[in-house]
Formats: structure tokens, C-alpha cells, sequence
């Protein structure tokens, strides 16, 4: 790798400027090298001035504070440099720029009278920069310091929940904290860096005082000099330094000022000066209108004032005619925007809705409101009913048309993926005999009924009255779809409630419980997820989630013992258990359910083994399996005989991996598993039956070493 120069080294040149500067206080130095370090001084205010008019924020000029104590130092080293040569040569100085500034940049008349008027502009340089500039700069770095330090936890909240609802990416969020940080540490340090314009100039004014007062007395003590000759030496030379000095300083105080000022703005000062007073016309020529009237008044000066009308009213016209001539150029822009063809990005199609139902051709006129089609107002019922009875907002559902199925088909899919789909006659109704008490069959083509898998008939519409009066159930076909999508969705309702979903319900409950959400604290990093994950776990097994409040407060309660989607969920039960039996609870007030065998129990808890995607899982032999499959199935057949729901009951640790066992071999949402800790308080239970193997069968399977 070549190795880099010395003097690019940025390095290596600050650190020899920082010894330079430090070498000025104590070395003397020549004339000319003092005037090309006085003119550098003057060059670096005029950069810094001009950087800080076109930055568009503070931040944009990071290294201001740094700087300003370094040009602070600078200016500081050179006045010690001017006051040793001036004392020490007296008429003698060599500096070219002192001599300049002292002779003919102050003016007046002969004598001591141009040293009087640079003596007042210098006075005047100091009390703007202590009384105006300085003091104006120093309060709104205190200012902006105390807010920006005020500001910072809600600013870096709203950052937490940006990237928690996904609104940015980690790594967008790693750069927003971090300028955060910036922006907080820079107006802190302004804060401490305006302190030293403050020092800066009254040091200035102190200096000046010493070389004049000093010059004198060396002059007339040790030189012999007269007292005019010596005011009129060192105070040419004084006056000369103080506003060599001064004039960078000041240069330096305005940038200052203009930094801190700068933390509203979007744009440069110069951008911001052209758009706010030169984008209006009409102000423009009445300020025209106002001095040319001026004019007129007996003792103002007329040609000034109609120039400067004149001009006034020219930039008006020319802003307005370069303002029509924009709003041209727009509108050609969008013409030519209409009709440029733009290359295809094909986002639309791998965007993915999270509920579609597509139809064929004949299908169609179901969803068309002039052909009295009443799948999108069943659709619109299904969501609020949804709504009300789990307390879960489902997503609105895209009716699409699909040529690539049969004209008589459908198919619903939920985050992309078919989960049902059958085919229906359209000019037709469906016939169910649902309680199988139709002795007398109606004509119509036989069918199976998509949701429940039950035999159907298709008949004419005619034939409506007729099948009722027989005991049979008559829907259209609309109805079809909406029942079928309805089941779907109950099944696969805890995949619809993602991030936004989850998000959304937690700031309907702030509403009504704001204290709750506040120690919710959701939006800390990962506890969004495991709200969303608690509140799956309820709807993947039809419990409904409506009593949002009282979840949420166990979770509260809970969350700061663990973290554990599966043991929220469990506490969150015990909270609603009441709820939750209600939903079981038959006709007759009773809640008939399954226990299972005490042995069993004990089995299945040595058996439990930690699945990195599922968490607690069952891990049995596979002989033990089929019988307790066998086992299973015979107690879910038997409930289903004597019009009883399948109730499995079992300790609360368990009661999660039996559920993942169970459904695995039961259709979904035709059962339910009961954790004996949610049933406690409800006394009108009945014990029907008990999930078991047989002790032989159990002594077969461990001597045959079959086990996790």
C-alpha cells in the first residue's frame, strides 16, 4: 500500500497547527509572517460565516464548537503577537496590516481625529458583538441545549415505535439514535462554546486597553516620546489591531448566532431567504408603490428613492413572470409524465392480500350489487360481527375475479395460500339436512357441503318452501361462501393478527386504559412480539379475545417474570377463566369434560422436551402414541354421539403441549383443552369419561423401552 504524504495527513496538520498557535504566545514574531497569519485569521472567519449561511441544519456543522475554540485560541495568540511587537517597536511595527487598518480603513479627518473615529468604530464592533450578537447567541444555545435534552426521551420513543411497527429497519433506527446522540451533545457543547465568545471579546477590549495605555507610558517613560506623538503612535497601531482582531471575531460571533438559529430550518439560509421574502410579487410592488410615493414627499431624496422603486418593482415582475413560467414547466411535466411509458416494477403482483376469495365466471354476479348479488354486504356483516363476538378487526377481504378455475368454482385464500375452495351452482340453492330429520327426500343433485363436509342437495328455487316444510335447511349460494369463509378465518384467525393488527388493538385499549398501556410499555424492543404471539396462542384455539383489558393486565403483571409467549398465555387464561368456560358451558348449564388418567399425566410430564419453534412439545414412543391416538379418538366419537362438545381437562403445565398433541388428530375448533386451574371456580361440572391405556398395555410399553 503507498504510503501517504505527510501533509495530507489531516492529523498530522491540526496537531502542528495546535503547537503553532501555542508557539505564538511565547515566540516573536516577524512582520510579514504576523500579516499572513492576520489575513489567514480574517480568511477563516469569512469561510466559517459563509458555511454556517448554507448549511440547512445545525448538525450539518457538526465541528462549530471544536472550531470556535480553536479560532478563539488563534485570535487570542495573534493579539499577544500584535501586543509584544507593538510595545516592544513601537513607530517601528513592520506589520503591513495593522499599519493599514490603523491609517486608512478608519478615516477622518488629519490629525488625532481619525484615530478618535476608529477608536468609536471599534467601541461600536464591541458593545454589538457583547450586547446584541453574543448575549442573543449564548441564551439560544442555553435554550436549545435544555430543550434538545428535554426532547430526547420522547424523540427516542418515537424511534422504539417507528422501528417496532416496522416503519423503519434496524439499521435506519441505529442512524436516527445516533444522530439523536449528535444533536444533543453538539447543542450541549454550543452551549459551553458560546461561554468563550463571551471571554473572547471582552478579552479584545482588555488587550486593546493594555496596548494603548501601555504604549503610551512606554513611549513617554522609556522612548523620550511626547505624550501627542505617543497617543498618536500607539494608538494608530492600537486602533489597528483591535479591529484586525475584531472584524473576524465579529465574523465569527455572526456564525455563531446563525448555527443555533438554524434547528427549524430544512433548507440554507440563502434558500430559505429567497423563498420567504422574493417568491411574492404583490409585496414586491407595493413596497415599489410605497417608496415611489416616497419620492414625492418634499425633502426625501428623490432619485434614490425612485431607483430603489424602479427596482423593487423590476424583481416583482421578474419573479412573478419566472413563477408562471414554473407552473408551465409543471404542467408540461405531468403531460409528458402521462404519456412517457414507464419500465414495469411488478411490485403489484408478489404484493400479497391477506384475504382473498376469487370466483369464476358464473360466480361473478354474486358480488355485483346491480345484479342483487349479496356477497359484499355478508361479507361487510361477517367482519363486524367478527369484530364484536372475538374482539378480533379482520382485514378487509378482496373479491377478485379468476379465469383459471372453473366458471362455477371458488377458492379463498389467507396470506396467499388456498386454504379452501369448492365449486356451487349459482341458479341454485342448497338444501342441508343438518339435523337428520328429513324422511322424505327432496330432488336435487347431491352435494358436499364445503365447511363442515355434510351431504347437501342442490334444488331449484322453487322448491325453497317445500324443502323447509320438510326439515331441511336452504341457503344461497352467497351463503355458501360466507359460511366457509367464516370457518376459515375462525381457523385461521391468529395468523391475520400481525404486527399492525396486534399494534392497532393495543391503541384502541389506550384509549380507555392508557395507565395499562403505559406499563404495558409495548413498545420496548420484542414486546410487541410476544403480546401478538400471547394473543395467537388464544385464537388458534377459538377463544375469543374480546376481553382484551383483562389479558392485557396479566401480561403486565407477568411479563417482568418471564418472557415466555406459552406461560403468558397460560396466566392470561387463569385471568379470563371465567370467560372461558362460559364458552363451553351446554344448554343445560353444565360443563361435561374429560379428564385424563392421573398415570397418563405423569407419563406425558416425564415426556416433555423443549421444540425451538413450538416450545413444550410431547415426545412419546410411537406404541404409546397409537394408543393414546386410539384413546383420543374413541372419547372425541363418544362426545359426539351424546351431542356433548369434547372437553379435555389436565394441569395448566401440560395443558398446552396435550392441546398441540390433540390437534394434530382432531379437526381444529372441534374441541378444546381445559387447564383444571380455569375450572376451579365453576361448580356445575361433570366428570363424563377419562382419557387412559390400559395398565397392561402401559407395562407392555416401558418393558419394551419405548420412551422419549
Amino acid at each position: 500500500m503507498e504510503k501517504k504524504p505527510w501533509y495530507t495527513n489531516s492529523d498530522i496538520i491540526i496537531g502542528v497547527g495546535a503547537l503553532a498557535i501555542l508557539m505564538m504566545l511565547i515566540v516573536p514574531l516577524p512582520g510579514f509572517i504576523l500579516d499572513l497569519l492576520l489575513i489567514v485569521s480574517i480568511g477563516v472567519g469569512i469561510i466559517i460565516l459563509l458555511t454556517s449561511l448554507s448549511v440547512a441544519e445545525a448538525m450539518d456543522f457538526s465541528i462549530f464548537p471544536t472550531l470556535l475554540l480553536i479560532t478563539t485560541l488563534y485570535r487570542l495568540a495573534l493579539n499577544v503577537s500584535t501586543t509584544r511587537q507593538i510595545l516592544s517597536k513601537g513607530a517601528a511595527v513592520n506589520s503591513q496590516v495593522i499599519e493599514a487598518f490603523g491609517t486608512f480603513v478608519v478615516g477622518g479627518e488629519g490629525g488625532l481625529g481619525k484615530y478618535v473615529v476608529g477608536f468609536i468604530i471599534f467601541i461600536i464592533l464591541i458593545i454589538v458583538q457583547i450586547v446584541v450578537i453574543t448575549k442573543g447567541a449564548t441564551r439560544i444555545s442555553e435554550v436549545a441545549a435544555r430543550f434538545a435534552l428535554d426532547g430526547l426521551p420522547q424523540k427516542q420513543m418515537g424511534i422504539d415505535m417507528e422501528q417496532n411497527s416496522g416503519a423503519i429497519t434496524e439499521q435506519q433506527a441505529m442512524t436516527k439514535r445516533k444522530r439523536l446522540e449528535q444533536e444533543v451533545n453538539f447543542y450541549g457543547t454550543m452551549d459551553g462554546a458560546s461561554k468563550f465568545v463571551q471571554g473572547d471579546v471582552r478579552a479584545g477590549l482588555i488587550i486593546t486597553a493594555i496596548n494603548l495605555i501601555g504604549g503610551v507610558i512606554i513611549g513617554v517613560s522609556i522612548r523620550g516620546e511626547s505624550f501627542a506623538s505617543a497617543i498618536e503612535t500607539y494608538g494608530k497601531f492600537t486602533i489597528g489591531d483591535g479591529l484586525v482582531s475584531q472584524i473576524p471575531a465579529l465574523l465569527i460571533t455572526t456564525a455563531t448566532g446563525l448555527i443555533v438559529t438554524r434547528s427549524s430550518s430544512i433548507q440554507s439560509f440563502t434558500g430559505e431567504f429567497k423563498k420567504q421574502l422574493f417568491t411574492n410579487s404583490k409585496i414586491l410592488y407595493i413596497v415599489a408603490a410605497a417608496l415611489g410615493l416616497a419620492a414625492l414627499i418634499p425633502g426625501l431624496p428623490f432619485f434614490s428613492l425612485v431607483v430603489l422603486g424602479g427596482f423593487f418593482g423590476y424583481l416583482g415582475y421578474y419573479m412573478e413572470k419566472a413563477a408562471k413560467l414554473q407552473v408551465e414547466l409543471i404542467e408540461k411535466g405531468e403531460e409528458a409524465k402521462t404519456t412517457e411509458k414507464k419500465p414495469e416494477d411488478y411490485l403489484e403482483e408478489i404484493r400479497t392480500e391477506s384475504i382473498v376469495v376469487s370466483l369464476g365466471l358464473n360466480l361473478l354476479p354474486l358480488a355485483e350489487v346491480k345484479d342483487r348479488g349479496l356477497l359484499l354486504s355478508q361479507i361487510a356483516n361477517t367482519r363486524k360481527k367478527f369484530a364484536s363476538d372475538y374482539g378480533l378487526v379482520i382485514p378487509p377481504v378482496r373479491i377478485m375475479d379468476n379465469l383459471e378455475i372453473p366458471q362455477d368454482n371458488y377458492t379463498i385464500k389467507i396470506n396467499g395460500v388456498v386454504v379452501g375452495e369448492s365449486a356451487i351452482k349459482p341458479d341454485k340453492l342448497m338444501a342441508l339436512d343438518n339435523l337428520r330429520q328429513v324422511e322424505d327426500p327432496i330432488p336435487g343433485e347431491k352435494f358436499t357441503e364445503p365447511t363442515f363436509g355434510m351431504q347437501a342437495l342442490w334444488i331449484d328455487p322453487d322448491l325453497k318452501s317445500e324443502a323447509e316444510t320438510k326439515g331441511y335447511t336452504v341457503v344461497d349460494p352467497s351463503t355458501v361462501i360466507i359460511t366457509h369463509l367464516k370457518e376459515l378465518i375462525l381457523t385461521h384467525s391468529s395468523s391475520l393478527l400481525g404486527r399492525e393488527e396486534t399494534q392497532s388493538l393495543l391503541e384502541h385499549v389506550r384509549k380507555s386504559k392508557p395507565t395499562l398501556i403505559q406499563e404495558l410499555g409495548y413498545e420496548k424492543e420484542g414486546r410487541l412480539g410476544i403480546i401478538q404471539q400471547v394473543l395467537q396462542n388464544m385464537l388458534r384455539e377459538g377463544l375469543p379475545i374480546r376481553g382484551l383489558p383483562v389479558i392485557l393486565e396479566s401480561i403486565a403483571n407477568n411479563i417482568s417474570k418471564s418472557t415466555d409467549p406459552n406461560y403468558l398465555s397460560e396466566l392470561a387464561r387463569q385471568a379470563i377463566s371465567r370467560q372461558i368456560v362460559n364458552e363451553y358451558v351446554q344448554a343445560d348449564g353444565k360443563l361435561y369434560v374429560i379428564g385424563v388418567d392421573p398415570r397418563l399425566t405423569d407419563r406425558l410430564s416425564k415426556n416433555l422436551v423443549e421444540d425451538p419453534l413450538e416450545g413444550k412439545v410431547i415426545a412419546i414412543g410411537a406404541d404409546l402414541r397409537r394408543k393414546m391416538i386410539e384413546s383420543i379418538q374413541a372419547e372425541y366419537k363418544k362426545a359426539l354421539e351424546n351431542n356433548r362438545f369434547p372437553i379435555f381437562i389436565i394441569d395448566r403445565y401440560i395443558r398446552m403441549p396435550l392441546f398441540g398433541f390433540i390437534s394434530r388428530e382432531l379437526p381444529p375448533r372441534n374441541f378444546a383443552v381445559l387447564a383444571i386451574q380455569e375450572i376451579q371456580t365453576f361448580t356445575n361440572i361433570e366428570l363424563v369419561s377419562q382419557l387412559s391405556i390400559s395398565q397392561a398395555e402401559k407395562q407392555q410399553e416401558e418393558g419394551a423401552g419405548v420412551g422419549a
